[in-house]
């Protein structure tokens, strides 16, 4: 069994604009000889800030988990979508600047881009049998963004 083309994405979430979806898309490669055939395969999905070195600040040590669960019933490919939906500024792990105006305005001070990578971990019956991690995406979720 295997892990193919894992992608992690952050989706707007209709009419909810302080939030977003993170989505983990892959493909799931079974054998023909596979063991896993016949079983439920647990589908852990654990997606962490990346320091890309691009602000004079730390990322915030923030951990997004989620899990969902697929059987296998036969030899081929599956498409498999994993999500869950976060609010956008957990999503500011490289934390913006700004401060505020005696009108009570928000007055931009630095805007830092925020890195995130996802860990795709496979078990069936607890044992693991697969885990790939995700390109790292980028973006600006702060208070400055517009992602």
């Amino acid at each position: 069994m295997g892990i193919l083309q894992p992608e992690l994405s952050v989706e707007r979430v209709p009419n909810r604009p302080g939030e977003r979806c993170l989505v983990v898309s892959y493909e799931l490669d079974i054998a023909q000889d596979d063991p896993a055939i016949g079983h439920v395969v647990r589908e852990e999905v654990v997606v962490e800030p990346r320091d890309e070195h691009d602000a004079p600040v730390r990322p915030q040590p923030v951990a997004f988990r989620f899990v969902d669960e697929v059987t296998v019933t036969e030899p081929g490919t599956i498409d498999r979508r994993l999500e869950k939906e976060v609010h956008r500024v957990d999503l500011d792990v490289e934390q913006d600047w700004w401060d505020t105006d005696m009108a009570g305005g928000t007055e931009p001070i630095a805007e830092f881009a925020d890195h995130l990578d996802a860990t795709l971990t496979l078990r069936v019956g607890g044992i693991e049998i697969a885990r790939r991690m995700t390109p790292v995406v980028t973006g600006s979720w702060g208070a400055l963004g517009t992602d």
